[in-house]
């Protein structure tokens, strides 16, 4: 069976033993996967999970972390009263990877999945409402086909930060089944918890 894997489930022994067959076009991505990311999970800055197939091969990864953005900076785009002035709180995707020879096999919408069910855990735990990223120019238009839009280039940076409206509370019900029906596929009992509460 499939699963998405917890970078914490994952002993330091066995995962020193996988990053080495870890190869991506992008050596940034793969970089991170094999220099960083265990130290930041370990430390409690992102979390990381991992798309394994049947064959237990690693096909992929995700990281994520809790983030706010400045009402300011997204207004036109986000639907909420304009009484509410704070930050608005979101999941931001650190990092999305396809290994090599895995592109064009639907792992980047499966992992995208996930990570919209991840916000919308986070909604129904504390609070969240949007997804958001900094894309570098050649994942655009991936990003596009999720329902992101562009709201800015960074400042120094090539990265165009983008934004997802996550569905309301009142509009999750409407695909909650279909989520929970995902995350007992890829054996997210604790996920699934969280969407029948």
């Amino acid at each position: 069976m499939p699963s998405i894997i917890s970078l914490s489930d994952i002993a330091r022994s066995k995962f020193d033993r996988l990053k080495k067959g870890f190869s991506c076009e992008n050596e940034e991505l793969e970089k991170h996967i094999k220099q960083y990311a265990f130290n930041h999970q370990k430390e409690g800055l992102f979390q990381t999970y991992f798309y394994v197939d049947d064959n237990d091969n690693f096909l992929g990864y995700i990281s994520v972390a809790v983030a706010t953005i400045e009402r300011t900076k997204i207004e036109d785009e986000l639907d909420i009263s304009s009484s509410i002035k704070y930050s608005i709180p979101a999941i931001k995707i650190t990092r999305l990877c396809v290994f090599d020879n895995f592109c064009s096999r639907g792992v980047g919408t499966l992992l995208m999945t996930f990570a919209n069910i991840l916000a919308v855990v986070q909604q129904k735990k504390l609070g969240c409402r949007a997804l958001i990223v900094d894309s570098k120019p050649e994942a655009i238009e991936f990003y596009k086909r999720f329902n992101f839009v562009e709201i800015n280039k960074e400042e120094n940076s090539e990265t165009m930060f983008m934004f997802c409206d996550i569905a309301k509370p009142n509009e999750v019900k409407n695909i909650v089944d279909d989520m929970i029906e995902f995350c007992e596929v890829f054996k997210q009992d604790d996920l699934v918890e969280v969407l029948k509460g």
